[in-house]
């Protein structure tokens, strides 16, 4: 069997495809939040007022951490409730940077 057919190799390959999916998803994730919801998730006056988790302080998101799923906080992202923005107010923003944006604040905040 050539390297080039190696099971081995494939694995390797896929992980690596993975890993660099991930890094790509995540950094398009952390330009959605510094654009769209740094104003209120990273302990400005906007978050202050409304007593949004910050990002910077990881305690803070424990209570929706323990509350919601993720899927559900996605959902409460994306369509808004009484105390959050439909999107965080980007209506330019499609679903997916949305998402990639929660993921990232979950990223950072575990």
């Amino acid at each position: 069997m050539s390297i080039q057919n190696s099971p081995l190799l494939k694995s390797i390959l896929l992980m690596v495809g993975l890993m660099t999916l991930s890094i790509t998803q995540t950094q398009a994730g952390a330009d959605t939040f510094n654009s769209v919801c740094a104003e209120c998730h990273t302990g400005g006056i906007k978050g202050f007022i409304s007593g949004a988790p910050n990002i910077n302080n990881p305690a803070s998101w424990q209570k929706f951490l323990n509350r919601d799923t993720v899927e559900k906080m996605r959902e409460i992202v994306l369509r808004g409730t009484k105390d959050h923005k439909p999107k965080g107010g980007c209506a330019s923003c499609s679903d997916q940077q949305v998402i990639e944006a929660l993921d990232y604040i979950i990223i950072r905040v575990n």
